[in-house]
């Protein structure tokens, strides 16, 4: 646990693995305020694995923290604070910003399941109304799963539309970060988000953070193009059928040189978007990445988590970086944005397929971000779905990490 504390703004984290869902959101509450006190205005981030009782959860932490504070989350893999890392089990953990002064601003919306771009436009519009201005920033939550395997083949709430749609309403992106739930990497389990006691499957929130407490963000790709330009020759929704004129599964394996099965495909191919400049060098800010969530073999096509890669659209072959070396200069980078701000809080959203379990990685790369940012309080969670700004647009990611700093005066 690590607590920080200023004039105005107190901040901590907190976690548990007690599977008795009360007990588990008093011992994060106690774990995260130790002995401080909540200041007038309080924002509390809770994540949970889905096998967990939220509304237990939320209880036992009000029984710590009170009927006053702002609850907001979701499901969850697993989670990250300055000294626990674990996405195996039954967990929870969260962490908070306390300040005199009012610094956030809520807005929600209901099942944006077949209907993204409306929820996405219906938030928008409340967003607008609460007067957001260009120096103010924004933390999008919403439940990424759209249906379970009992439900039906595993697929996604698009990020996509649900973008499009907010943006049809605030016509500029502030600073954004946001991040799709997700509770486990097979779609066994339902996800849900929740402001307060309002738990909603296929929900969507939105933070709006006011100028007294600042968001500056950056991205982690890990990831660097491992091919040149080619372009998708047929595609539809979020299946690709053929790259360069060729069945995309085959095109895909010539460009791997045949070294993996077309099995192995799901959760490892990555496509990336240059949002940039395509004869420039690579920029990862520039780049939005796409994987592979499944195979077609009847049709030999990709099945991608959003439904963004159109018919003649450019993508790269990605390959993911086995090392950290890239991390210290985003790291450094951001904490360059904050100027003479002090940082009081880093919130992590990272891509699940990023673990080390699932990657092949010989380490976990968020206990690298956690060692470069030093003793801020950290919480981070594990996402189906990370959301950035790229470029001048705004756009779902995948295999990404973001991280988020708040910082004050």
């Amino acid at each position: 646990m690590t607590t920080a504390t200023s004039i105005e703004t107190k901040s901590g984290t907190g976690y548990s693995q007690n599977e008795n869902p009360f007990k588990a959101g008093a011992e994060i509450a106690d774990m995260a305020i130790k002995d401080n006190g909540l200041a007038a205005h309080t924002l509390f981030w809770l994540f949970a694995t889905p096998n967990h009782d939220v509304k237990m959860l939320m209880a036992g932490m009000r029984s710590v923290i009170g009927d006053k504070p702002t609850i907001i989350g979701g499901s969850t893999i697993g989670v990250v604070t300055n000294d626990f890392l674990s996405y195996s089990g039954i967990m929870a953990g969260g962490g908070f910003i306390s300040s005199d002064n009012s610094f956030f601003k809520i807005s929600t919306e209901g099942s944006i399941k077949d209907r993204e771009y409306e929820a996405g436009s219906n938030l928008g519009n409340k967003i607008r109304e609460a007067d957001i201005t260009d120096n103010d920033s924004l933390l999008l939550l919403y439940d990424c799963m759209k249906h379970t395997h009992e439900e039906g083949p595993m697929a996604f709430n698009l990020g996509v539309p649900l973008l499009e749609g907010i943006y049809s309403q605030i016509k500029q992106w502030p600073t954004t970060a946001g991040v799709g739930v997700i509770g486990d990497m097979t779609g066994a389990d339902p996800c849900a988000i929740w402001v307060n006691e309002k738990i909603v499957r296929h929900g969507l929130a939105g933070i709006t953070f006011t100028q007294s407490l600042k968001m500056d963000t950056v991205i982690l790709q890990g990831t660097s193009p491992a091919s040149g330009y080619h372009r998708i020759t047929k595609a539809e929704h979020n299946i690709i059928y053929e790259i360069d004129g060729k069945p995309a599964l085959e095109a895909i394996d010539e460009l791997t040189g045949g070294t993996m099965t077309w099995d192995e495909y799901p959760l490892f191919i990555t496509l990336g978007v240059n949002n940039g400049d395509k004869f420039s060098d690579y920029v990862a800010e520039n780049y939005s990445n796409r994987f592979c969530i499944a195979i077609d073999k009847e049709h030999k096509a990709l099945i991608m988590v959003e439904n963004d890669l159109k018919q003649g659209q450019e993508v790269q072959l990605m390959r993911r970086d086995v090392d950290f070396k890239y991390i210290q200069p985003q790291v450094e980078k951001l904490m360059a944005k904050l100027g003479k701000r002090k940082p009081v809080f880093a919130f992590y959203i990272d891509c699940i397929g990023r673990v080390s379990a699932f990657s092949g990685m010989p380490a976990e790369e968020a206990l690298e971000v956690i060692r470069l940012l030093g003793d801020i309080p950290f919480f981070g969670i594990f996402s189906g779905v990370e959301i950035a700004n790229i470029a001048t647009s705004v756009k779902p990611l995948d295999w990404t990490g973001v991280i988020c700093l708040f910082s004050e005066e």
